[in-house]
């Protein structure tokens, strides 16, 4: 059963693979509880019947897989069946899928953990699943639960934190809810510093009791920000991101998205489990690309992984930050070579960026009217769910005509922050 207990798993596998590494290392850990093991197809499941496990793994040839799968899909349809084959074939994979497996591996290609990825993603999205129906008919999906966007690029420098921190505070200027902004860039986090907020409360104060959480332990962690959203801060050294696990990172989400209407995540380039796990659970994701030729490459390849893993699976939508910038660079041309559409765009504004991020102040507040900052705002109401279109390749001049420009002082002290202490 999913639920408080820790989820049972049931290996069906060949008489000969019964003491494959990866099934010891499955029982071996720590997040899991009983794991199963059987060598002969009905007795595997007769045992799921009897057991009625969370997560089944059938590793058999493929004829033998469909089958077992469909039977189990059929007579327990709420559970979770990953397949194991020998080798990669499109038609297998989408028999498979037709007869109820909610993922495939090849049996010569996947490693342990790729598999210990999936059963978590798995286990997780079917307790979520569980958990909303539970919630009632009459309880929709912004009164019990919030939504989870994450800002991601695979190349570093791209303007994420800068895409984050705004995004969390148009969303709660336009009266979206309650928002909490999480800085999951755990090495070297700057969400605090474009705020100009610190704490000596971070994400790690929270991991020793993680299971829990409650509003009491929160309430020192999550900083307040003047323009009402909550900041979740990132370790104040690089060595603390090897503290944060995934599971304690699910827990952390699930107890954001459960108090939140929006929780809006800044993470680094390095595409590992923490950065998986976010993307798999991610509700929208926002990918940022540049128009320089080693960003763009490295969007595209991101891109081309994704559809091929099927990561991602809430709505995903391309960001071209600073954009338009450079001549004889078109909006088609980025499109036709990413193979993707250019969900939004963020405009060039070098000196009201500069200038915002080393005050601490969000454009959407410092220069809301600015050609950048309405397009932060629109890229806001199109999270929001408003049908507007997110794209502005020229400014309003009515707008910028009223715009107020930073000062340009002889003493001017960019890197003078406010230190609160919470």
């Amino acid at each position: 059963m999913i639920g408080n207990t820790l989820p049972h798993i049931v290996v069906i596998t060949a008489p000969e693979r019964l003491e494959q590494d990866w099934i010891q290392r499955l029982s071996n850990e720590a997040s899991f509880g009983r794991v199963d093991r059987a060598g002969v197809v009905q007795a595997g499941l007769d045992l799921v019947r009897q057991t009625n496990p969370a997560l089944v793994i059938v590793d058999r040839d493929f004829e033998q897989a469909e089958a077992c799968v469909r039977q189990i899909f059929t007579t327990m349809p709420t559970t979770i069946c990953i397949a194991i084959v020998p080798k990669p074939d499109v038609a297998a994979l989408r028999r498979l899928v037709a007869a109820g497996a909610r993922d495939v591996l090849v049996r010569a290609a996947f490693e342990y953990n790729e598999l210990l990825e999936s059963v978590r993603s798995l286990v997780a999205a079917e307790q979520d699943r569980r958990t909303r129906a539970q919630a009632g008919p009459g309880e929709g999906r912004s009164s019990s639960r919030g939504r989870l966007v994450v800002v991601f690029s695979p190349k570093g420098g791209s303007g994420t934190t800068t895409i984050a921190t705004n995004l969390a505070v148009a969303l709660r200027q336009m009266g979206a809810g309650r928002v909490v902004l999480a800085d999951f860039s755990f090495q070297f986090g700057d969400v605090g510093v474009q705020l100009n907020i610190w704490s000596k409360y971070t994400i790690q104060d929270l991991l020793p009791r993680v299971d829990e959480i409650d509003d009491a332990m929160l309430a020192p962690v999550l900083q307040q920000h003047s323009s009402g959203i909550q900041v979740l801060l990132a370790p104040t050294t690089p060595d603390g991101a090897g503290e944060v696990t995934v599971d304690q990172l699910n827990v952390v989400l699930d107890r954001l998205l459960e108090r939140n209407s929006y929780v809006v995540v800044d993470t680094w380039s390095f595409l590992d489990d923490v950065a998986g796990t976010l993307l798999r659970r991610a509700d929208e994701v926002l990918v940022v690309a540049t128009p320089e030729v080693p960003a763009l490459r490295s969007v595209k390849q991101f891109l081309e992984f994704i559809r091929q893993q099927g990561l991602i699976s809430g709505r995903l939508t391309l960001v071209l930050n600073r954009f338009p910038s450079v001549n004889n660079i078109w909006l088609e041309d980025v499109q036709q070579h990413l193979r993707h559409q250019v969900g939004a765009n963020i405009p060039s504004e070098g000196r009201l960026i500069t200038h915002s991020i080393n005050r601490g102040v969000p454009i959407v507040i410092s220069h809301p009217q600015s050609w950048v900052g309405q397009c932060m705002i629109k890229l806001a109401a199109h999270i929001a769910g408003d049908a507007i279109d997110p794209i502005s390749l020229a400014p309003d001049k009515n707008q910028l005509k009223h715009m107020s420009q930073p000062e340009d002082k002889g003493r001017r002290n960019f890197f003078r922050f406010v230190r609160r202490e919470a």
